[in-house]
């Protein structure tokens, strides 16, 4: 939730961290998303060029945001998914009849490699 509450406040979805976290706690749904919602741009901020059949496919070397941590994120989330272990839910936005992704893009890519057809999500109404 860390994560997701300092983006919500970059994109300045909330004033400060406080209100951010209260609505994370107070306005959230657990719920299960459908992964053709990404690859058919139906989340605002996700880059659906991102699904490919491998972490390294899905971020070039010439467009890792964060680096290697991309391709190990990525590559951790899919063996936890091969294990059957859960994986942390990832945390979308709901305002204004669009969704926005907080955290969960190096999930969403692991999910789609290993072919999962849903992922579970915590929504924050707005």
């Amino acid at each position: 939730m860390r994560d997701s509450v300092s983006t919500s406040v970059s994109i300045k979805l909330f004033e400060n961290k406080q209100d951010a976290r209260l609505a994370h706690i107070l306005k959230s749904k657990l719920v299960e998303i459908p992964l053709s919602m990404f690859a058919n741009n139906g989340v605002e901020n996700f880059n659906s060029d991102r699904l490919k059949d491998s972490a390294v496919k899905a971020y070039p070397l010439d467009d890792r945001p964060r680096g290697n941590v991309d391709i190990s994120s990525v590559e951790y989330h899919q063996s936890q998914i091969k294990q059957q272990n859960d994986i942390d839910p990832i945390w979308l936005v709901y305002k204004n009849n669009k969704y926005l992704l907080l955290d969960g893009a190096h999930r969403i890519v692991a999910s789609y490699i290993e072919g999962v057809e849903f992922i579970r999500a915590y929504v924050i109404y707005i």
